[in-house]
């Protein structure tokens, strides 16, 4: 199992605890709708030698506010991908990956199996990411589901089972 893959573990958890849900379009349809406010005022504004650089700056912020609001609009409207949402809590889940060195490992499979998810974010990391620890939280409850990966001939493979826990 991928790192990808483990949304779509946590999507067949029984009861439908979690579900895969798109992100709002309000963000991108806002950040267009600021870019063209700041498009219209620059017009609003005459075109004066001390007015130049004011308006060139308008005219740059407000096409790459246009810009980006349209390609972040298009893409929540026509991709596929979601992401994994809780719906009990009414919330996306926080994902969250902890890098650690390779000598770690064992000690990592043992928390994330015992589900010590505590002690497991309290852990100072390496920044080497030749073992890595996938964690999927609920901001407003204990919902938690984490995997340990790692690093096999320049693959990512999982060495622990997924574990989720409701505390």
């Amino acid at each position: 199992m991928s790192k990808y893959d483990m949304c779509e573990a946590l999507y067949a958890l029984p009861g439908g605890v979690v579900v895969k849900r798109r992100k709002p379009i309000a963000v991108p349809a806002l950040l267009l709708a600021a870019g063209v406010v700041i498009l219209v005022i620059n017009s609003q504004i005459e075109a004066s030698a001390e007015m130049m650089n004011l308006k060139s700056a308008l005219v740059l912020f407000g096409a790459v506010a246009a810009v980006v609001g349209v390609v972040m609009l298009a893409l929540r409207l026509t991709g596929s991908a979601g992401a994994p949402y809780h719906a009990a809590d009414g919330c996306y889940l926080q994902c969250k990956e902890l890098k650690f060195n390779k000598e770690k490992s064992a000690q990592l499979r043992d928390l994330v199996n015992r589900g010590d998810f505590t002690t497991l974010r309290s852990l100072p990391e390496d920044g080497v990411s030749a073992v890595t620890v996938v964690m999927y939280s609920s901001p407003r409850s204990g919902f938690c589901a984490a995997q340990v990966f790692e690093y096999f001939e320049l693959e990512l493979r999982a060495v622990s089972e997924l574990k989720v826990t409701d505390k």
